[in-house]
């Protein structure tokens, strides 16, 4: 695992769900997106929680979740003793965060923001897609590895009408 304690640990496993919904809703020209949760005191990663469709804006250029969809998966989180520390989203072109994604991310101290390009054709490497850092301003961080040691994840779908099984 390593070293730095505010690296995610990224199972092998997680990578595929997110690339499965990238890819799909790329395809329909629609940016999309899934959160990581970790443990609450380490960071592997334990379940991708990929957006439903209650309470889930996707447009060319814009993914949004609504305030009742975080909390249905915040509150999910809490209750299973699971820290939320990542949200990976797509983009039609390049990795990058754009004003709105650096104004309206969730703004936390230590939260990672991912951005997988070329949402029609999703590169499959976490190392090539763009990873940021809130620490008073969003700092490009180093990109997780996908780990093939680390134990399997639970994939969920998120949105308004709750937390339920992928």
């Amino acid at each position: 695992m390593t070293t730095d304690t505010r690296q995610l640990a990224l199972p092998t496993g997680a990578v595929g769900p997110v690339l499965k919904e990238i890819r799909r809703h790329g395809l329909a020209d629609q940016e999309t997106g899934a959160l990581l949760l970790t443990g609450q005191s380490d960071m592997c990663v334990r379940v991708v929680a990929v957006a439903g469709t209650a309470g889930i804006v996707r447009e060319p250029d814009l993914f949004t979740v609504s305030a009742v969809a975080y909390d249905r998966l915040f509150t999910f989180a809490e209750e299973r003793s699971y820290q939320v520390r990542a949200m990976i989203h797509s983009h039609p072109e390049e990795a990058f965060l754009s004003r709105t994604d650096r104004a309206y991310s969730l703004r936390v101290p230590g939260f990672v923001s991912a951005v997988v390009p070329t949402y029609t054709a999703p590169p499959a490497d976490p190392v090539s897609w763009g990873w940021w850092r809130f620490e008073q301003d969003w700092v490009p961080c180093t990109a997780p590895v996908a780990d093939p040691a680390l134990p399997p994840v639970r994939t969920v779908v998120f949105d308004e009408e709750g937390v339920r099984e992928y």
